[in-house]
């Protein structure tokens, strides 16, 4: 029984310290309820509104390349498709019709270097012709030749 005395003196003590306890926590409960606790949120509505006026200018940023974008779209030509490829096979034509006129006019010297040599060897040919069938006319020629060469 001794032991069973010492376990309820024990648990008394307890209930008195918990019921202590409770009352400490009543009381600052209580201290808590009557303390004037207001939160500031000035800094965060300063902040919201800061963000607001940045996405508002750069919503009217958007709205202002937006309507730039527009306008030259609006302003734009659009063409179709085989106008543009007509208008490359009329460039390329042209490109090649100048380039071979060019070619030809850089041969010009050549031909009438040929068509020269040609005419001279096909003169000769006929005053060698000529002078070879009428033996006088080539003494005539001679002495013409030495009187001028005299001179």
């Amino acid at each position: 029984m001794a032991k069973l005395d010492e376990i309820a003196e024990l648990l008394t003590e307890e209930i008195n310290g918990f019921e202590k306890s409770i009352g400490r926590l009543e009381r600052v409960r209580e201290n808590l309820q009557n303390l004037p606790l207001r939160p500031d949120t000035t800094e965060i509505s300063a902040l919201l509104k800061e963000y607001s006026n940045d996405q508002k200018k750069t919503i009217e940023e958007q709205q202002r390349l937006m309507q730039r974008i527009l306008h030259k779209v609006e302003k734009s030509i659009q063409l179709p498709s085989w106008a543009i490829k007509l208008s490359w096979g009329l460039l390329v034509c042209i490109l090649l019709v100048l380039g071979f006129s060019i070619y030809q006019v850089s041969r010009i010297s050549k031909k009438e270097e040929a068509a020269y040599i040609k005419g001279r060897d096909s003169a000769l040919g006929h005053y060698n012709a000529f002078l070879d069938g009428s033996p006088q006319a080539k003494e005539l020629y001679q002495k013409w030749l030495e009187e001028k060469g005299k001179k």
